[in-house]
């Protein structure tokens, strides 16, 4: 899984706003790059790409602090347990049931198949505090062997749909262990959210990435700041910042809407009910094409995944192998992305896709890695992989950080909207 970097919630900095009629909470979100210690470093903007977005998550009690990706592909949440000793384990902090008085186990385990990775675990409830937020009772993984993760995080976060973590091999029954959804649950418990819905934005509005791999006009610089990793009073992490550039990178936003945040309307599509048990936020996918260039031929019941666990834009094997041809490109298994002659760069396309009644276009500069090279047998690499389906796609942040994206559990929908303050540079969305 493509884990390595994401952004650290800074909840020291966390900021109660009315937006609208409602009351939602943003969490300021810093790009980060976890190092073998406990310590957050900057990272280097030529490592940095589209990030994960993730936070300290306290669990149990006493609280024991482990940071958690935030997940869209899926409602299920996990992380590193103290059995888990395989070499991909490593580095990470591991939660220990045996040190929470108020953790309770089903005696039901629960595997996770993400394709380029997979978590093996077993079932627990208990106390989950984050970002001022705390749900009782809340179910979760402890894993017990991890395949194919990178480093840079303890869990994830789940905050796709709820997933139905009861064994049916067992005598226990369904009600034993409860939804799964973070912030379902979060409003369920009445944590004072107004709804059971969610966004994130990132703040960087401008053209895309420079050469380094971070946005040219983005808000936020981060090549020369450094954290601290602590524990507020109240019990849930933050993150110091030793630089006077205090601009996030962008926020997760919590029980509402951020309407500050959107630049025209907020278009919304109907989320997929397939009867898929992984709790992702799919929808439906019309039509898709690399603008006066490639043309797919899409399956009729063809689905799009929208995943902050990744930042790859997966297309079909097929499409992707037709993508692999066009451009003479070397495919990159371990990070599931095409490179592409650098010095065919500057001919790629704006990619179309159109999401139920949605119609979005990303530039190029958008999903890509131009640079000046001496010879164009150097490769330059695209956000552009497979998502290991013959029919179905997978939206990682290249294509979610582009917008300002919303998931309600309560109406089962999906929203985008441009973010505020973008300029002109040809990324569009549109609704029928």
């Amino acid at each position: 899984m493509k884990s390595t970097l994401f952004c650290f919630a800074a909840i020291a900095q966390m900021t109660l706003s009315s937006v609208s009629a409602e009351s939602i909470q943003r969490i300021p979100l810093y790009y980060q790059k976890r190092t073998s210690g406990s310590d957050f470093i900057s990272a280097s903007a030529i490592d940095l790409k589209n990030g994960m977005l993730g936070g300290v998550v306290q669990i149990g009690n006493p609280p024991q602090n482990v940071t958690m990706a935030f997940d869209t592909s899926t409602g299920f949440s996990w992380v590193r347990g103290t059995q888990c000793c395989s070499e991909n384990c490593q580095g990470r902090i591991a939660f220990d049931p045996n040190n929470s008085t108020t953790i309770v186990s089903p005696n039901q385990n629960f595997t996770m198949d993400y394709g380029k990775g997979i978590v093996r675990t077993n079932i627990y409830t208990d106390t989950f505090r984050f970002a001022g937020l705390t749900v009782k009772n809340m179910p979760f993984g402890g894993a017990y062997d991890m395949e194919g993760f990178e480093q840079g995080f303890d869990g994830y976060l789940g905050l796709g749909r709820d997933v139905n973590l009861n064994n049916s091999c067992t005598d226990i029954a369904k009600r034993d262990v409860p939804a799964s959804g973070f912030v379902p649950n979060a409003f369920q418990q009445s944590s004072g959210l107004s709804s059971a819905q969610f966004g994130m934005y990132t703040t960087s509005s401008g053209n895309g990435f420079s050469e380094t791999g971070f946005s040219q006009n983005g808000t936020t610089t981060v090549s020369n700041v450094s954290y601290s990793r602590s524990v507020a009073p109240g019990g849930y992490g933050i993150a110091k910042r030793s630089s006077s550039v205090d601009e996030p990178a962008g926020y997760l936003v919590i029980g509402g809407i951020d309407t500050d945040a959107i630049k025209g309307d907020l278009y919304h599509i109907d989320a997929r009910n397939d009867g898929s048990e992984s709790g992702n936020w799919a929808v439906s996918v019309n039509s898709v094409k690399f603008e006066d260039d490639l043309e797919f031929k899409i399956s009729k019941d063809a689905k799009a995944v929208l995943s902050s666990s990744t930042d790859v834009i997966g297309l079909p094997n097929a499409q992707a192998d037709e993508f692999q041809k066009r451009w003479y490109a070397e495919y990159d298994k371990p990070d599931n992305t095409f490179m592409i002659p650098c010095c065919l760069m500057d001919n790629l396309t704006s990619f179309k896709i159109k999401l139920g009644s949605i119609k979005a276009t990303i530039p190029p500069h958008y999903w890509s890695h131009p640079r000046k090279v001496t010879s164009c047998c150097e490769m330059c690499r695209t956000h552009i992989g497979k998502s290991e389906s013959d029919t179905d796609y997978i939206i990682g942040s290249a294509f979610t950080n582009s917008f300002y994206t919303q998931y309600n559990t309560d109406e089962n929908k999906i929203s985008l909207a441009m973010k505020k303050n973008h300029v002109d540079d040809g990324l569009e969305l549109t609704q029928d």
